[in-house]
């Protein structure tokens, strides 16, 4: 995502962007509190009563609603993915520490159990994105699926714990 670019899709020049914003890397931290706003109101819209569904399902809205975005910031070598994680991961462990089905594992067990998932949910997610699936899926049957493996990931972490 560059200036450019975004003055393209706006049908303009440059210079209102540099009237908003000093430079790129000023544009880009704007960007990331806005991605992080719009991951929070797709989780906050959620509430099936599990904390760890509802953080993947609003995960899989955001790669579908918002497919160039997740893109560069999955896809490219930045550090706004980094800085993202840094800030929303936290969160996300508070989150599981609530779902009555991660019950009884510590904070470094959700923390690999949320990477685990994370690479899976990743992975759907730029197939999704990228629209290279090799058949239409409804939200629902992505659902399903991943909580097929996360189910398939807290059996695991479980039976690893003894």
């Amino acid at each position: 995502i560059t200036m450019r670019k975004i003055a393209e899709q706006m049908g303009s020049s440059v210079a209102p962007i540099y009237v908003n914003f000093k430079n790129v890397e000023e544009l880009n931290e704007a960007l990331l509190e806005r991605i992080i706003k719009v991951s929070q109101q797709l989780l906050s819209e959620e509430s099936s009563g599990n904390p760890f569904y509802d953080m993947g399902k609003a995960s899989l809205r955001f790669a579908a609603e918002y497919g160039t975005i997740f893109r560069d910031l999955v896809m490219t070598n930045n550090s706004r993915i980094k800085v993202y994680d840094e800030k929303v991961i936290p969160a996300l462990i508070e989150q599981m520490k609530q779902d009555p089905e991660l019950e009884g594992f510590t904070v470094d067990e959700l923390q690999i159990i949320l990477l685990k998932m994370k690479i899976f949910q990743l992975g759907l997610s730029v197939m999704v994105a990228n629209g290279s699936l090799l058949r239409e899926y409804g939200l629902q049957d992505l659902m399903d699926l991943l909580s097929s493996a996360a189910n398939d990931v807290i059996l695991s972490a479980r039976w690893s714990k003894g």
